[in-house]
């Protein structure tokens, strides 16, 4: 359990940064976040490449160093969303070329050069855009909340796809098995096996295909979950999702697979009413988060895994002085084992970022509110979306 502060002093981001890194010169370990669940490519880290093993450095500890040393950065050509709303994710297919969803606007946009500028490359009235993923530069697909929540979403599609890096996209028909009403998030283990999950204010379904999309199979998934948020498949049969438990009373719920979601076993349930997960975030196999949404009764909390998410514990989220407020957690991202970030969904509400894997946190004044989605495209570059985008240049010499 961590260790509950009693109040948040916020201060500057490079000083703290430069302080903490000091701290913790011989204590964090490396390891950045996997590609099922936020890079690009499928690719193991390797923190040690480019650093001579003679030359007295403490990869983890400099690595540490420069994470906390940069500022997180907004993109002013980046699209925004309508006051009080947010954006919802964000994925690159490498550092410079990249692709963001605007759902309140019904558009995607991509750009070329990092995030200096964008582009709308689709828009479809009638469309909520919330989820974005490639499997390469060309292929790639964008999930749709769906029809029925908004009189304003009226799109019963739920899946879009491009075959030629953005520049076209058609409507996905090719759906077997039980209908689902809308898609929340995309997670892909390799080409082929790509993973579906919806939605928000359900109901719940998954997506799932072994041929790169030439077909899908949709299962319901209603009885267990009231809401499916998120996902993250490791193999074509083991992964997680993660959302609210269907019944009275509804509290944030992960589930586990072993046979590609034929089946799937409660692994974590949370302790607080009316609670939902919201995102997951695996910084390395073993080390993985999911962000609490909490807005009414508290304690704030979180859960952390640390055998791959086979077994959750629930933890403190110490952000407030009245630890009995609760924290309407949705983004979550961790760039190491230890260092992460954490937002509300609301507007109003800083993010805050910790060095020490969730014991302690501390508001990031350099970042944006209601961030959704956190992307680590490598060791240099992370993204950031919600109300806009913002964008983390690590100074690390290594790509």
């Amino acid at each position: 359990m961590g260790l509950r502060l009693t109040s948040i002093n916020v201060r500057g981001s490079e000083a703290w940064g430069k302080a903490m890194a000091m701290k913790l010169r011989h204590a964090l370990p490396f390891s950045l976040l996997l590609a099922c669940s936020s890079s690009s490519t499928p690719v193991t880290p390797t923190p040690d490449a480019g650093v001579t093993p003679d030359a007295g450095v403490d990869v983890k500890a400099a690595y540490a160093e420069a994470v906390l040393g940069a500022t997180w950065t907004k993109l002013g050509a980046a699209p925004a969303a309508p006051k009080g709303g947010k954006l919802d994710d964000i994925f690159f297919t490498s550092a410079l070329r990249g692709f963001a969803v605007n759902g309140p606007a019904s558009s995607i946009h991509r750009t070329e050069d990092g995030g200096q500028t964008w582009k709308v490359v689709f828009s479809h009235p009638g469309t909520y855009f919330r989820a974005v993923l490639f499997t390469d530069d060309k292929h790639g697909f964008a999930g749709n909340l769906g029809a029925g929540l908004t009189g304003s979403i009226d799109d019963a599609t739920v899946l879009y796809e491009t075959k030629d890096g953005g520049d076209n996209w058609a409507p996905v028909t090719n759906i077997t098995g039980a209908t689902p009403k809308g898609i929340c998030n995309l997670t892909a283990v390799d080409a082929q096996h790509i993973f579906g999950v919806g939605r928000a204010n359900g109901p719940s379904h998954m997506l799932a295909t072994s041929d790169g999309g030439a077909s899908w199979t949709a299962t319901d998934l209603t009885t267990d979950l009231s809401m499916l948020i998120d996902a993250r498949f490791t193999s074509p049969t083991e992964g997680i999702i993660a959302g609210q438990s269907a019944g009275t009373p509804s509290v944030c719920t992960i589930m586990r697979t072993t046979d590609g979601g034929k089946t799937f076993s409660k692994v974590f349930a949370s302790a607080t009413p009316s609670s939902l997960c919201w995102k997951l975030s695996f910084p390395s196999d073993k080390v993985g988060y999911a962000s609490i949404q909490d807005s009414v009764s508290g304690p704030a909390t979180l859960a952390k895994t640390t055998d791959g998410g086979a077994t959750w514990a629930e933890v403190p989220l110490p952000l407030a002085a009245n630890p009995q407020s609760g924290f309407s957690a949705i983004g979550i991202g961790f760039i190491t084992e230890d260092i992460g970030w954490i937002a509300s969904e609301s507007a109003t509400k800083p993010s805050y970022r910790t060095v020490d894997g969730g014991k302690t946190w501390e508001a990031d004044p350099a970042l944006g509110p209601a961030i959704n989605r956190f992307r680590f495209v490598d060791k240099k570059t992370a993204y950031a979306i919600g109300a806009s985008v913002w964008k983390l240049d690590i100074d690390w010499k290594t790509p």
